[in-house]
């Protein structure tokens, strides 16, 4: 199973108290983190309307009133196949349904039925790097990839720059 991770810095200050965050209000944000949308799955008995959740999911974000400040897709955008352009094929899918999405900055991070069978090749051409770092209003983010390697080494992005 892969593993996706984001470092999110919280308001829990020492002992669990509750803490001011070290940034001000004017500052504050939210994001939208949606995973496992398996986009190409057919399976009746388990989601039968497998075409139509990612949709109704690009819906809801669009009718929200408040606008998230990013989406991060935190991996298996796609259901695992072994045919290579299938593989593309749904990556490509995928990518045109979320530009639907009113919100533009949008992040991605590969799950292992994105890029473990092709060590992220397919993945890379349409959403770019597999581990990465942004900053947002003054939070550093760190993307991690142990999915598109096929040995056990997570792939980290350097965090010097």
């Amino acid at each position: 199973m892969g593993i996706g991770s984001a470092v999110i810095v919280s308001g829990v200050g020492q002992f669990g108290k509750l803490a001011r965050p070290a940034f001000a209000d004017t500052d504050s944000f939210f994001f939208i983190q949606l995973s496992d949308t398996h986009w190409g799955f057919n399976g009746p008995k388990i989601n039968p309307d497998a075409v139509g959740t990612l949709r109704k999911a690009i819906a809801a974000v669009n009718g929200l009133d408040q606008k998230p400040d990013f989406i991060m897709f935190t991996g298996d955008l796609t259901h695992t196949t072994d045919d290579e352009n299938e593989r593309r094929k749904r990556l490509a899918e995928f990518r045109d349904l979320v530009s639907g999405l009113k919100v533009q900055n949008i992040r991605f991070m590969p799950g292992e039925h994105d890029a473990g069978l092709d060590e992220g090749v397919a993945f890379k051409e349409l959403f770019g790097e597999t581990h990465y770092v942004f900053d947002h209003k003054g939070i550093h983010f760190i993307v991690l990839d142990n999915v598109s390697d096929l040995h056990p080494r997570l792939a980290m992005p350097n965090c010097n720059g």
